[in-house]
């Protein structure tokens, strides 16, 4: 029997068929799938809640069958005190900050066009005019190809997603659907695993343990070092007395996801208000902020996301770089924790393909012992 015609090529052609129309379907459907692709980062985040409280919980709920679904509807409450404990506390605060703030926008603009006309005339006093045209040249090229960008990745987003009806409507049966994916996720992951080949059962399980450790410890710390970080801000700004304090900490706080870059963007809207209100204070801002980059790579990084993604600056910065050009805001967000998977299926898959291959488990545990030894160093 040949090879076209044996049973093996018969189901990988189908599998191959099966896969390229579903992944057609859903790159058509991208735009409503928005809400589910949440749902899932947060199922993925909710997860070990869950799992805690099911295992604390009485013996006799497990008895009967409903720890696992009370423990959802508790994380679910949890989860909705948590939000609406932000939207009576702080949202108020912060709403009323970025009112006043969006006021004083235009007076601050106006300062800042003074110190620009003075730095013009500094410019025109003293550089050469032979260097003016490329300074002027390139600055302008600059400028226009951040603002492309920006406007391109944000602003062409959230038209096309909320355009769509088909938002608005998964954005209604998302909690449905997830206490389903929450409900089920052992069956989820049981009938996976019976839909793979026996061989590869062992496989998949350990990389799905290899992926997990990276975005478990990648997603969570970066939550927390957004946290930190905006706290961190929004003290500094208010021992500085830069007006609108909350308001630049929680963007500090936000951009604080992109890894590396996010920093330094979070510093450039409260040295421009600063500038704008009483530039001798910028410099204290900028030192501030130079601060927390210290804090955060020296304390909080190595021991919130214990360097998870263990990727050199110089690569991180490229791969951002990468991410944007390709998906935008998206690409840029998800662009570190995908190589960084990348990279461990690589190294993975080279130590079972050796002439003398290790197990799954020697594998992994060849791999973890060798991560544990460059977080020591």
């Amino acid at each position: 029997m040949s090879l076209l015609q044996s049973a093996r090529f018969k189901r990988f052609g189908l599998w191959l068929i099966m896969s390229l129309l579903v992944a057609t379907l859903l790159w058509m459907a991208r735009p409503v799938l928005v809400p589910f692709v949440l749902g899932l980062v947060l199922a993925y985040l909710l997860l070990p809640l869950v799992h805690w409280l099911e295992r604390h919980l009485p013996a006799r709920f497990r008895d009967w069958g409903i720890a696992r679904p009370l423990s959802i509807i508790l994380t679910y409450l949890l989860f909705v005190l948590i939000i609406a404990g932000i939207i009576a506390f702080i949202v108020p605060v912060i709403g009323r900050q970025v009112g006043t703030f969006a006021e004083q926008v235009p007076e601050y603009y106006e300062q800042l066009g003074d110190l620009v006309e003075k730095g013009r005339d500094w410019y025109d006093t003293n550089i050469p005019e032979s260097w003016k045209a490329t300074v002027e040249e390139n600055l302008s090229e600059i400028a226009q190809g951040v603002l492309s960008q920006a406007k391109d990745s944000l602003f062409g987003v959230v038209r096309t997603v909320f355009s769509s009806i088909g938002f608005v409507i998964g954005l209604v049966i998302v909690p449905f659907w997830l206490f389903y994916i929450l409900q089920d996720e052992s069956r989820v992951k049981s009938g996976i695993m019976e839909a793979l080949h026996p061989e590869l059962r062992r496989d998949v399980r350990s990389l799905a343990t290899l992926i997990d450790g990276v975005l478990s410890a990648y997603v969570r710390g970066q939550l927390l070092l957004c946290l930190f970080v905006g706290a961190l801000a929004t003290v500094a700004l208010l021992i500085i007395g830069v007006p609108f304090a909350p308001v630049l900490g929680l963007i500090a706080g936000i951009l604080e996801v992109l890894p590396n870059i996010g920093p330094y963007l979070g510093a450039v809207p409260a040295i421009l208000v600063a500038l704008a209100t009483n530039p001798v204070s910028a410099i204290w801002v900028a030192v501030a902020f130079f601060a927390i980059q210290l804090i955060e790579n020296l304390l909080l990084v190595p021991r919130i996301s214990g360097k998870s993604v263990k990727l050199h600056p110089a690569l991180v910065m490229m791969v951002l770089v990468i991410g944007g050009q390709l998906a935008g805001f998206w690409g840029m967000l998800i662009a570190v924790p995908i190589t960084a998977i990348l990279r461990d299926v690589f190294l993975y898959l080279y130590l079972r393909l050796l002439d003398d291959p290790l197990t799954p488990d020697e594998a992994v545990a060849r791999m973890r012992s060798e991560q544990q030894v460059q977080m020591e160093e």
